[in-house]
Protein backbone atom coordinates (compact mmCIF):
# COMPACT_ATOMS: atom_id res chain seq x y z
CA UNK A 1 0.00 0.00 0.00
CA UNK A 2 0.82 3.34 -0.86
CA UNK A 3 -0.13 4.93 2.52
CA UNK A 4 -1.05 8.33 0.99
CA UNK A 5 -0.54 10.90 3.33
CA UNK A 6 -2.98 13.00 4.95
CA UNK A 7 -4.15 16.16 3.76
CA UNK A 8 -2.21 18.31 6.83
CA UNK A 9 1.21 16.69 5.66
CA UNK A 10 1.01 17.93 2.45
CA UNK A 11 0.22 21.27 3.24
CA UNK A 12 2.66 21.90 5.41
CA UNK A 13 5.35 20.48 2.96
CA UNK A 14 3.72 23.02 0.41
CA UNK A 15 3.84 25.91 2.77
CA UNK A 16 7.47 24.66 3.58
CA UNK A 17 8.79 25.11 -0.04
CA UNK A 18 6.70 28.15 -0.30
CA UNK A 19 8.48 29.49 3.00
CA UNK A 20 5.23 30.41 4.49
CA UNK A 21 3.23 29.38 7.51
CA UNK A 22 0.00 28.30 8.99
CA UNK A 23 -0.36 31.97 10.31
CA UNK A 24 0.10 33.71 6.82
CA UNK A 25 -2.50 31.21 5.40
CA UNK A 26 -5.08 31.93 7.94
CA UNK A 27 -4.77 35.64 7.10
CA UNK A 28 -4.41 34.70 2.74
CA UNK A 29 -7.67 32.36 2.97
CA UNK A 30 -9.86 33.71 5.84
CA UNK A 31 -9.76 30.51 7.86
CA UNK A 32 -9.19 30.85 11.47
CA UNK A 33 -5.97 29.81 12.32
CA UNK A 34 -7.52 26.85 14.83
CA UNK A 35 -9.18 24.95 12.11
CA UNK A 36 -5.97 25.48 9.66
CA UNK A 37 -3.70 23.80 12.86
CA UNK A 38 -6.88 21.18 13.17
CA UNK A 39 -6.15 20.20 9.50
CA UNK A 40 -2.19 20.35 9.55
CA UNK A 41 -2.77 17.83 12.40
CA UNK A 42 -4.38 15.60 10.49
CA UNK A 43 -8.29 16.44 10.24
CA UNK A 44 -9.53 16.03 7.52
CA UNK A 45 -10.01 19.83 5.43
CA UNK A 46 -13.66 20.54 4.32
CA UNK A 47 -15.00 21.31 0.88
CA UNK A 48 -15.04 24.59 1.86
CA UNK A 49 -11.89 25.37 3.59
CA UNK A 50 -10.53 23.83 -0.14
CA UNK A 51 -12.04 26.33 -2.50
CA UNK A 52 -10.87 29.32 0.18
CA UNK A 53 -7.26 27.78 0.22
CA UNK A 54 -6.79 27.10 -3.31
CA UNK A 55 -7.75 31.04 -3.82
CA UNK A 56 -5.47 31.75 -1.06
CA UNK A 57 -2.46 29.57 -2.87
CA UNK A 58 -3.18 30.62 -6.10
CA UNK A 59 -4.21 26.81 -7.22
CA UNK A 60 -7.44 25.47 -9.12
CA UNK A 61 -9.48 24.14 -6.36
CA UNK A 62 -10.29 21.06 -8.55
CA UNK A 63 -6.64 20.11 -8.39
CA UNK A 64 -6.86 20.77 -4.64
CA UNK A 65 -9.30 18.20 -4.08
CA UNK A 66 -7.34 16.11 -6.38
CA UNK A 67 -4.19 16.41 -4.27
CA UNK A 68 -6.37 16.58 -1.17
CA UNK A 69 -7.59 12.76 -1.93
CA UNK A 70 -11.45 14.20 -1.86
CA UNK A 71 -13.92 13.98 -4.45
CA UNK A 72 -14.87 16.61 -6.50
CA UNK A 73 -18.13 17.71 -6.56
CA UNK A 74 -20.19 18.92 -9.73
CA UNK A 75 -19.17 22.52 -10.34
CA UNK A 76 -15.23 20.83 -9.95
CA UNK A 77 -15.73 17.91 -12.87
CA UNK A 78 -14.70 18.71 -16.16
CA UNK A 79 -17.23 19.19 -18.78
CA UNK A 80 -17.52 15.94 -20.69
CA UNK A 81 -14.76 13.22 -20.39
CA UNK A 82 -15.05 11.85 -23.75
CA UNK A 83 -13.52 15.38 -25.35
CA UNK A 84 -9.96 12.41 -26.27
CA UNK A 85 -7.07 13.43 -28.13
CA UNK A 86 -8.88 16.71 -29.54
CA UNK A 87 -7.48 18.88 -26.65
CA UNK A 88 -3.72 17.50 -27.79
CA UNK A 89 -4.09 18.16 -31.03
CA UNK A 90 -5.52 21.95 -30.27
CA UNK A 91 -2.61 22.85 -27.79
CA UNK A 92 -0.04 21.79 -30.86
CA UNK A 93 -1.72 23.95 -33.56
CA UNK A 94 -2.25 27.13 -30.97
CA UNK A 95 1.13 26.89 -29.68
CA UNK A 96 2.59 27.57 -33.46
CA UNK A 97 0.49 30.71 -33.92
CA UNK A 98 1.28 34.41 -33.12
CA UNK A 99 0.52 36.07 -30.36
CA UNK A 100 -2.34 37.62 -31.28
CA UNK A 101 -4.37 33.98 -32.66
CA UNK A 102 -3.44 32.76 -30.01
CA UNK A 103 -5.44 35.26 -27.89
CA UNK A 104 -8.56 34.78 -30.44
CA UNK A 105 -7.99 30.97 -29.68
CA UNK A 106 -8.21 31.81 -25.66
CA UNK A 107 -11.02 34.29 -26.18
CA UNK A 108 -13.39 31.62 -28.20
CA UNK A 109 -12.90 28.77 -26.06
CA UNK A 110 -13.91 31.30 -22.95
CA UNK A 111 -16.93 32.70 -25.07
CA UNK A 112 -18.56 29.56 -25.96
CA UNK A 113 -21.39 28.36 -23.41
CA UNK A 114 -21.42 25.59 -21.35
CA UNK A 115 -24.01 23.38 -23.30
CA UNK A 116 -26.98 21.80 -21.39
CA UNK A 117 -26.30 17.72 -21.75
CA UNK A 118 -26.31 15.07 -19.74
CA UNK A 119 -23.15 13.45 -18.37
CA UNK A 120 -22.33 10.50 -19.92
CA UNK A 121 -23.34 7.41 -17.47
CA UNK A 122 -20.41 6.23 -15.16
CA UNK A 123 -17.58 8.69 -14.28
CA UNK A 124 -14.20 8.35 -16.09
CA UNK A 125 -11.43 6.25 -14.56
CA UNK A 126 -9.28 7.74 -11.80
CA UNK A 127 -6.69 6.46 -10.01
CA UNK A 128 -6.42 5.17 -6.71
CA UNK A 129 -4.04 7.73 -4.72
CA UNK A 130 -4.59 5.47 -1.32
CA UNK A 131 -3.08 2.32 -3.68
CA UNK A 132 -0.88 4.41 -5.82
CA UNK A 133 0.36 7.43 -4.08
CA UNK A 134 1.70 10.56 -5.67
CA UNK A 135 1.80 8.72 -9.57
CA UNK A 136 -1.87 8.50 -9.24
CA UNK A 137 -2.22 12.05 -7.77
CA UNK A 138 0.03 13.45 -10.81
CA UNK A 139 -2.31 11.34 -13.52
CA UNK A 140 -5.43 12.28 -11.72
CA UNK A 141 -4.53 16.01 -12.25
CA UNK A 142 -3.14 15.71 -15.71
CA UNK A 143 -5.70 13.23 -17.01
CA UNK A 144 -8.99 13.50 -14.58
CA UNK A 145 -9.03 17.84 -13.90
CA UNK A 146 -7.66 18.55 -17.52
CA UNK A 147 -9.81 16.26 -19.81
CA UNK A 148 -6.95 14.02 -21.23
CA UNK A 149 -8.67 10.66 -20.34
CA UNK A 150 -6.80 9.74 -23.94
CA UNK A 151 -3.61 8.56 -22.69
CA UNK A 152 -2.06 9.52 -25.63
CA UNK A 153 -3.50 12.83 -26.24
CA UNK A 154 -1.52 12.96 -22.48
CA UNK A 155 1.79 12.24 -23.29
CA UNK A 156 1.42 14.07 -26.41
CA UNK A 157 0.69 17.29 -24.60
CA UNK A 158 3.20 16.93 -22.32
CA UNK A 159 5.91 16.52 -24.89
CA UNK A 160 4.54 19.42 -26.39
CA UNK A 161 4.74 21.38 -23.01
CA UNK A 162 8.41 20.34 -22.20
CA UNK A 163 9.44 20.95 -25.95
CA UNK A 164 10.20 17.13 -26.62
CA UNK A 165 12.62 18.12 -23.00
CA UNK A 166 10.69 14.88 -21.05
CA UNK A 167 8.79 12.25 -22.93
CA UNK A 168 6.18 10.07 -21.47
CA UNK A 169 4.79 7.41 -23.62
CA UNK A 170 0.74 6.55 -23.12
CA UNK A 171 2.33 3.52 -21.01
CA UNK A 172 4.45 5.26 -18.86
CA UNK A 173 1.65 7.75 -17.44
CA UNK A 174 -0.48 4.71 -16.94
CA UNK A 175 2.22 2.91 -14.98
CA UNK A 176 2.67 6.03 -12.96
CA UNK A 177 -0.93 6.50 -12.08
CA UNK A 178 -0.67 2.83 -11.22
CA UNK A 179 2.49 3.00 -9.00
CA UNK A 180 4.26 0.91 -11.10
CA UNK A 181 6.53 3.01 -12.88
CA UNK A 182 8.50 5.68 -10.58
CA UNK A 183 8.24 9.48 -10.24
CA UNK A 184 11.78 10.40 -11.30
CA UNK A 185 12.46 14.29 -11.14
CA UNK A 186 12.18 14.97 -14.73
CA UNK A 187 9.04 13.32 -14.70
CA UNK A 188 7.38 15.25 -12.00
CA UNK A 189 8.45 18.42 -13.90
CA UNK A 190 6.81 16.96 -17.06
CA UNK A 191 3.83 16.30 -15.45
CA UNK A 192 4.13 20.50 -13.95
CA UNK A 193 4.64 21.88 -17.34
CA UNK A 194 1.76 20.58 -18.38
CA UNK A 195 -0.37 21.07 -15.71
CA UNK A 196 0.56 24.82 -14.60
CA UNK A 197 1.49 24.36 -11.47
CA UNK A 198 4.36 27.16 -9.58
CA UNK A 199 6.93 24.98 -10.43
CA UNK A 200 8.30 23.01 -7.25
CA UNK A 201 4.96 22.65 -5.67
CA UNK A 202 4.08 19.31 -6.79
CA UNK A 203 7.59 18.12 -6.12
CA UNK A 204 7.37 19.27 -2.60
CA UNK A 205 4.10 17.55 -1.86
CA UNK A 206 5.62 14.90 -3.62
CA UNK A 207 8.66 14.76 -1.55
CA UNK A 208 10.78 14.56 -4.90
CA UNK A 209 13.98 17.22 -5.69
CA UNK A 210 13.94 19.08 -9.03
CA UNK A 211 17.01 19.19 -11.08
CA UNK A 212 18.15 22.94 -11.72
CA UNK A 213 16.03 24.45 -14.77
CA UNK A 214 18.50 24.44 -17.65
CA UNK A 215 16.57 27.30 -18.61
CA UNK A 216 14.22 30.32 -18.17
CA UNK A 217 10.48 29.97 -17.90
CA UNK A 218 8.18 29.95 -20.98
CA UNK A 219 5.16 32.30 -20.90
CA UNK A 220 4.00 30.12 -24.17
CA UNK A 221 3.86 26.82 -21.86
CA UNK A 222 2.33 28.74 -18.95
CA UNK A 223 -0.10 30.33 -21.68
CA UNK A 224 -1.06 26.55 -23.06
CA UNK A 225 -1.27 25.18 -19.52
CA UNK A 226 -3.93 28.09 -19.48
CA UNK A 227 -5.62 26.80 -22.64
CA UNK A 228 -5.64 23.36 -21.15
CA UNK A 229 -6.99 24.31 -18.23
CA UNK A 230 -10.50 26.40 -20.12
CA UNK A 231 -11.00 23.45 -22.05
CA UNK A 232 -11.99 21.43 -19.79
CA UNK A 233 -15.31 23.32 -19.44
CA UNK A 234 -16.25 22.49 -23.00
CA UNK A 235 -18.11 19.22 -24.43
CA UNK A 236 -16.17 16.97 -27.46
CA UNK A 237 -18.08 18.52 -30.37
CA UNK A 238 -16.84 22.21 -29.27
CA UNK A 239 -13.28 21.08 -28.95
CA UNK A 240 -13.38 19.70 -32.02
CA UNK A 241 -14.96 23.01 -32.77
CA UNK A 242 -11.99 25.33 -31.75
CA UNK A 243 -9.17 22.66 -33.20
CA UNK A 244 -10.91 23.07 -36.77
CA UNK A 245 -10.79 27.24 -36.07
CA UNK A 246 -7.11 26.91 -34.61
CA UNK A 247 -6.20 24.86 -38.14
CA UNK A 248 -7.98 27.27 -40.23
CA UNK A 249 -5.53 29.80 -38.93
CA UNK A 250 -2.43 27.86 -40.40
CA UNK A 251 -1.07 29.07 -44.03
CA UNK A 252 1.18 27.56 -46.23
CA UNK A 253 4.79 27.53 -45.66
CA UNK A 254 6.83 28.94 -47.98
CA UNK A 255 8.79 26.24 -49.25
CA UNK A 256 12.38 28.39 -48.69
CA UNK A 257 11.28 29.46 -45.23
CA UNK A 258 13.80 29.18 -42.17
CA UNK A 259 12.92 27.88 -38.94
CA UNK A 260 13.52 31.25 -37.36
CA UNK A 261 11.00 32.52 -39.21
CA UNK A 262 8.52 30.09 -39.21
CA UNK A 263 6.35 27.45 -37.37
CA UNK A 264 5.50 24.11 -39.08
CA UNK A 265 2.74 22.07 -37.93
CA UNK A 266 1.47 19.40 -40.41
CA UNK A 267 2.64 18.66 -44.29
CA UNK A 268 -0.71 17.97 -45.75
CA UNK A 269 -0.84 17.64 -49.82
CA UNK A 270 2.98 18.08 -50.31
CA UNK A 271 2.61 21.56 -48.90
CA UNK A 272 4.29 22.21 -45.03
CA UNK A 273 1.35 24.46 -42.75
CA UNK A 274 2.09 26.67 -40.13
CA UNK A 275 2.68 30.26 -39.24
CA UNK A 276 5.03 32.95 -38.79
CA UNK A 277 6.60 33.48 -35.77
CA UNK A 278 6.36 37.38 -35.11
Amino acid sequence: MANYPDFGVLLTRLLRHRGVDVAWLADASGIPETELRSVVSGTPPLAAQLDDLASALGLHAADLYVIAAIPRPEYATPRDPAVGSAIADLIHITMALPADQRTRIQWLVDQLPQEREERPSGSPYMYDQQEAGFGAMLANLLCGNRNLHSLTGAAKTVALLTEGRVYLAASTISGIGRGRVALTPDRVAGFESALGIPPGDLAAIAGVALPEPSRPDDPLVAEMAGLLWSCRSLNASQVQYMRDEAESMLVVVPDDASEEDWNRVHHHHEKWWGAPRR
